[in-house]
């Protein structure tokens, strides 16, 4: 009797495992909840930026990832231009600011080449994003994409929002000025207020004004030129590098790869934008640039008048006689290609002697 009910609970469990073994077993995971960390992805027209991929909920890799569509959020209507190649200037290598110091280096890397605005990399779902994004209006974008895996397909309606945004032609990093120092010396005399903003739009502090204008759109340069309060131009030579301690700070030339000095100003040929190249965000003192104009060019240097100080609606100076030299900062990033002038209007009087 008793072998006789082994044999039942033999035969019962033999028949769970083979209903067990008939049965298929699902492959994979793919979840509902996909997603990208930002919404909306924020980019600046006309850039090369890649963005972070999808975070995949615990859905089963490998990933294949297309996309579908990107809509006008204001129209509802698909954006055909992000669709479309245009002719772009694009590196077949990657460019070194450090070593890529000629022209002929700088063009043996790069050519133009048909590309889309938009793509999305299929392993990890990353939007990479091009210079053709200067043919796509700027404004607010739906995206779907389609994601593939071993567990099958699904496609994910306005899982992000692109948010394209109209990118200035530069930018003023900080407050561009000029510090007075003792004409045989290295001692600073601070005038009140001398490194001061009085309208950052307009590259406008106490002791000098920026002035930059885009005048082309080839050749890359920037063409650099200083006058003083009554616009006398001085000589590119006026513009000295700033010594510290056994060397020198940072100009524009240490990020060009071409400096050339004329009678009216300072020529820097670039590669690319944006310029000076982010390299040297992470290095001694960043972006800064630092000239010396020395005292046998300066007549006179004018101060702010603190007891009528009141910027930007009144604005009074006082002027200094006494020999001086100048010390020049400032802070700037070129954002699109092109030819640039930049002007440096000093609060100075220039020796009209000066040779």
């Amino acid at each position: 009797m008793k072998n006789k009910y082994n044999i039942f609970i033999y035969l019962g469990i033999l028949t769970i495992l083979m209903t067990v073994g008939c049965k298929k077993i699902e492959v994979g995971y793919l979840s509902d909840n996909i997603r990208y960390g930002s919404n909306p992805i924020a980019v600046d027209q006309g850039t090369f930026y890649t963005a972070v991929g999808i975070i995949p909920d615990a859905s089963t890799p490998p990933f294949t990832v297309t996309l579908l569509d990107v809509r006008n959020k204001a129209t509802g209507k698909r954006e055909e231009s992000f669709f479309k190649e245009y002719n772009i200037m694009v590196w077949k290598s990657k460019y070194n600011p450090l070593t890529d110091t000629t022209l002929a280096i700088i063009n043996g890397k790069r050519g133009m080449g048909m590309r889309l605005p938009l793509t999305v990399l299929e392993k990890s779902g990353q939007f990479m994003f091009t210079q053709a994004t200067d043919s796509v209006p700027t404004g607010e974008y739906e995206v779907d994409i389609r994601v593939k895996n071993p567990k099958g397909t699904k496609d994910y309606k306005n899982i992000t929002t692109i948010k394209l945004s109209h990118l200035n032609d530069y930018t003023y990093i900080n407050t561009p000025y000029s510090i007075a120092a003792e004409a045989n010396s290295e001692t600073g005399i601070r005038f009140t207020y001398d490194d001061q903003w009085i309208d950052p739009n307009k590259g406008q502090s106490t002791s000098l004004t920026l002035k930059i204008k885009h005048v082309a759109d080839e050749p890359n340069q920037i063409v650099l030129k200083v006058y003083d309060k009554n616009g006398a131009l001085f000589p590119g030579k006026a513009l000295d590098r700033r010594p510290s301690g056994n060397s020198f700070l940072k100009t524009l030339s240490t990020f060009a790869y071409k400096t050339t000095v004329t009678d009216t100003a300072v020529v820097y040929d670039y590669a690319q934008v944006r310029f000076p190249d982010v390299y040297w965000d992470t290095q001694s003192n960043g972006l800064n640039c630092y000239y010396r104009i020395q005292s046998k060019w300066i007549q006179s240097v004018d101060y702010a008048d603190i007891n009528n100080w009141n910027p930007p609606s009144d604005i009074n100076y006082l002027t200094h006689n006494e020999p001086v030299k100048l010390n020049i900062r400032f802070n700037t990033t070129v954002n699109k290609p092109g030819k640039y002038i930049y002007e440096l209007h000093l609060r100075a009087t220039k020796n009209p002697n000066a040779k």
